[in-house]
């Protein structure tokens, strides 16, 4: 059964994509609050929108005439002008005359009652029958991912929005790549929701988003122009856009950090996204046959160890170095690189001689790959008691 705290997070999270049809229907866990009619033939993501519409609706006062300055009136339009007409914080504060962070506290009171509103509609008893909520939210599925290209992605999708708005974005990058061990799906959800959090509050003309290595872990750092008066609504201690990224963060073990500098009358916010490495055992598997990494990741499914695998071996060296495995499995009969040649450079270097390598060859040749360092020589075709027993007899040394 979905806890309520997890239904709130993905509603806002839902929220904050309203009008970005593909954003909504590709969320990670957007089946497991909101459940689309079989039925149903139009655009899912059109639906989903829908029941936010309708449930803000339900916040406009009864019978009574509008007055911007009154604060009956001020949740519902409060959602409505910043979620459905796209109004940003700032400018959301001015027009209802009251301080930025009057308004933050009211848009907390505001999302707390809408989420009530969605429980109440969208909640069932998480039975399997179709139609009802899924009991799980969702699941980690832990992949190689290159997160700067993941964030140009992002950008990209985005990219309309940012113009519209005339913010400036300078994206740039200290490494070409850089990868790590996380969720797609999820970084990309979590990416989507700084990106909306800038949209809706920045108030000067430019964004910079710079990827680095830092030590074990990649940076992601936006850094924006705010106002002067610019105050973070966490010292409050109140839920704010945020809120759901430190949600998504926790899923995968990455963190979110925030900060602000005033200079006069001028303002800058950074916001820093660190990706870890993952917890799991690595093995890297150096082969020029995709079918091969997909074998060996069925094989070891129900391990702690997650193959990742590399086709290009002139880039195994490095990425080594970068992913730091616990294993590495290697073919010796490639066409860009001798297998052989490739094993002697990694027992040579510093930082992975120390790596068990298992040699997976069509040829029989044990002897030699003993003598040039490697632990276990395995004759294809590999089955999957030849690989667990080679990695259980690597990883118990």
């Amino acid at each position: 059964m979905i806890s309520r705290f997890d239904f709130n997070q993905i509603i806002k999270d839902l929220l904050s994509n309203l009008y970005d049809s593909a954003a909504l229907e590709s969320h990670p866990a957007v089946f497991s609050v909101i459940s689309v009619p079989g039925d149903y033939s139009g655009n899912k993501g059109e639906y989903i929108r829908q029941i936010f519409e309708d449930a803000i609706e339900q916040l406009r006062p009864a019978r009574k005439e509008m007055v911007i300055t009154s604060p009956e009136w001020r949740p519902y339009l409060i959602l409505k002008k910043r979620y459905i007409d796209g109004i940003g914080i700032q400018t959301l504060s001015d027009e209802l005359v009251i301080s930025q962070r009057q308004m933050r506290r009211d848009h907390h009171k505001a999302m707390q009652t809408l989420t009530d509103i969605l429980w109440r509609d969208l909640h069932t008893d998480n039975s399997n029958e179709e139609g009802n909520l899924q009991s799980a939210v969702l699941e980690v599925h832990n992949e190689m991912v290159d997160p700067t290209e993941t964030t140009r992605g992002v950008y990209t999708l985005l990219r309309k929005q940012f113009e519209l708005k005339g913010i400036q974005v300078d994206f740039s990058s200290s490494v070409q790549f850089a990868p790590v061990i996380t969720d797609r799906v999820i970084l990309r959800q979590i990416l989507i929701s700084l990106m909306n959090d800038i949209l809706h509050n920045q108030v000067e003309q430019s964004l910079t988003i710079k990827c680095n290595t830092v030590e074990n872990e990649v940076q992601i750092k936006f850094s924006s122009k705010v106002a002067g008066n610019w105050e973070s609504v966490s010292e409050d201690g109140i839920e704010d856009d945020l809120t759901t990224v430190h949600y998504w963060c926790e899923q995968i073990h990455a963190r979110i950090e925030e900060s602000y500098l005033r200079e006069g009358n001028q303002g800058y916010v950074n916001r820093v996204l660190w990706l870890p490495h993952s917890d799991q055992k690595i093995l890297l598997v150096i082969d020029d046959q995709d079918a091969v990494v997909n074998l060996f990741k069925r094989y070891l499914s129900q391990t702690d160890i997650l193959p990742i695998g590399i086709n290009h071996p002139e880039q195994a060296v490095s990425l080594a170095r970068h992913l730091l495995p616990a294993i590495i499995t290697l073919d010796v009969m490639m066409p860009q690189l001798d297998g052989w040649e490739l094993l002697q450079t990694i027992k040579l270097d510093e930082m992975l001689k120390h790596i068990p390598v298992i040699i997976c060859s069509a040829w029989d040749d044990p002897d030699l790959s003993h003598s040039l360092g490697a632990a276990v020589y395995l004759k294809k075709p590999v089955t999957q008691k030849m690989l667990l027993e080679a990695v259980r007899k690597v990883t118990e040394k």
